[in-house]
């Protein structure tokens, strides 16, 4: 459990860092790179819905939107 909310937060920072990076956002690869990573991140969190359920799902859920924002107060 804690392996799969570390993938997910890993990919919300990583996504995070990303979507505020004023250079890479504004290409087309870096839009698509972007993408693939939320994807992973959205994929990760069904996992966890479908695995441990919807309390751990939920908390998963909550924890990639808060470090999908990492990137503002960086």
């Amino acid at each position: 459990m804690l392996v799969l909310i570390g993938c997910t937060l890993v990919l919300g920072v990583i996504t995070g860092f990303l979507s505020f990076s004023a250079d890479f956002s504004w290409r087309p690869v870096g839009q698509i790179i972007h993408g693939l990573l939320s994807i992973g991140c959205f994929v990760l969190v069904g996992a966890a819905f479908w695995r441990f359920g919807w309390k751990i799902g939920v908390l998963d859920l909550f924890l990639v939107f808060v470090a999908g924002n990492v990137g503002l107060s960086a």
